[in-house]
């Protein structure tokens, strides 16, 4: 072969082995940058991963009790077994809708009635140690009792709930104690004058004192001696403590709460009529069922006790 051709097969050889080359070093270069970007990546997934943890973990959580409380929402539908097409017991028959908020009112077959209303907020508070659930209960019912103007008294959650509103304790007064009405603290009860006092050795609280007692199954104020009875139905605050009475005095018994009627359907649950109808039409309520007093009204004339009510 010519020395000439021979350069030039040489010359080619090179330049080809030379791309081989570049090509490896090409590659190699884009694995290295691949590489260097995982890195990246992965130091960048970690460092959100970091810094969103103590607010995603809260999330995580919420997300799967607000899941836990659907599916037990949904067993629990499922177990009343509510089927709207068979047919009712009664003739007449008051359909409650959590889902919508309507109060329908059917009769043979057909619907009569239907009013907004508020069901209950699904929410659960720790009382006294235990979960209570603000739902209204799903399942078949009837009208226990029917009251015009009904008194409500309210339970100990409800002094639970407005003491947190309102960032003040709770102070319970039984008959037998007085609680200091400028400081929320309990204090002895007054003793007796006379040869008791003078063998107890005790020095009595100041006659300046305002105090607060049960006397006569009613809460009293004493200030020197002076008793004045509390207003009914209203909430007793003293100092930054509010004051929860007992059940039966007339402090425990609120007026004008639940409208105009009640519709007594077992187990504490109602419907009645509400002060907040404002609020009609959202679940907001803590399991009973709330009407406006016109549709209250209506619905308390149109019905009779033992009618069936079915909630959905």
């Amino acid at each position: 072969m010519r020395p000439s051709l021979r350069f030039l097969f040489s010359w080619a050889f090179f330049v080809v082995a030379l791309g081989f080359v570049a090509l490896a070093v090409s590659g190699e270069m884009i694995n290295l940058r691949d590489a260097r970007r995982q890195r990246f990546g992965e130091k960048v997934d970690l460092l959100i991963a970091e810094r969103t943890a103590p607010r995603v973990l809260p999330l995580r959580e919420a997300a799967a009790a607000q899941e836990a409380r659907l599916k037990d929402l949904e067993s629990r539908i499922a177990g009343t077994e509510i089927r709207l097409d068979d047919p009712p017991d009664s003739e007449q028959v008051i359909l409650v809708s959590t889902a919508e908020d309507r109060v329908y009112l059917r009769r043979d077959g057909e619907t009569v009635f239907v009013a907004v209303c508020s069901t209950g907020m699904g929410k659960t508070v720790l009382d006294e140690g235990r979960e209570r659930s603000f739902d209204t209960p799903a399942g078949r019912f009837r009208i226990l009792s029917k009251e015009e103007n009904p008194v409500w008294v309210p339970p100990d959650w409800h002094f639970q709930e407005e003491a947190r509103k309102k960032n003040k304790k709770l102070v319970v007064l039984n008959p037998g104690q007085a609680i200091d009405a400028e400081t929320g603290g309990a204090v002895s009860v007054p003793r007796r004058e006379g040869v008791w006092g003078w063998l107890s050795g005790k020095d009595a609280p100041r006659s300046t004192r305002r105090l607060l007692q049960i006397k006569n199954n009613t809460v009293v104020e004493v200030v020197n001696g002076a008793e004045r009875e509390l207003p009914p139905g209203e909430l007793i605050l003293a100092g930054d403590a509010i004051v929860v009475p007992p059940t039966t005095t007339p402090q425990r018994k609120f007026d004008k709460v639940l409208g105009s009627h009640r519709l007594n359907i077992g187990n504490g649950y109602a419907l009645h009529g509400t002060l907040a109808v404002d609020q009609l039409g959202r679940s907001v309520s803590h399991g009973c069922v709330r009407l406006g007093d016109a549709d209250i009204t209506k619905l308390y004339e149109m019905t009779e006790v033992g009618d069936e009510v079915i909630i959905y």
